[in-house]
């Protein structure tokens, strides 16, 4: 079954968002990698992949089950999944009821929230990730430090 089938059997209104999936990665690496250097991408391979960020501890994160538990008590009404290698995103509204495990079939596909503060990863490795991120909130916690 293929994801958006999966998502609109949990409820979830799924918007295909043609042709927007580069531009979501530019504003995916804008926002979460703006302070990793040009040679450090370079060395980690992130033309390959984004969430090589993860793999190679550019930043910290959570990762396996962790990682599942923060995105599940993540607020999801409104999220953007988009992939590494298509075009494709979707918008998904009513995404409450969307689980990782939802994701586990998919290869390199990224979550993350209307403003960008949280991302979740389900890669094509099954030893790399599922990965959660999240950047510095409003009031100045930060989620990561508690790792």
């Amino acid at each position: 079954m293929n994801i958006r089938k999966i998502l609109e059997n949990r409820g979830i209104v799924v918007e295909e968002l043609i042709g927007e999936g580069e531009a979501f990665r530019k504003r995916w690496e804008k926002t979460f990698t703006d302070a990793i250097s040009p040679q450090e991408k370079q060395s980690i391979y992130f033309e390959q992949f984004l969430w090589h960020v993860f793999s190679y501890e550019k930043l910290p994160c959570l990762e396996g089950k962790a990682a599942m538990q923060a995105f599940h008590e993540e607020n999801r009404f409104v999220c953007y999944l988009f992939y590494q290698e298509r075009e494709e995103a979707y918008m998904l509204v009513n995404a409450e009821n969307l689980r990782a495990e939802d994701l586990r079939r998919e290869h390199d596909v990224y979550v993350v929230d209307p403003q960008f503060t949280w991302t979740y990863v389900q890669t094509h490795e099954e030893w790399c990730g599922p990965y959660f991120y999240r950047k510095y909130s409003q009031e100045g916690f930060r989620f990561n430090d508690l790792l």
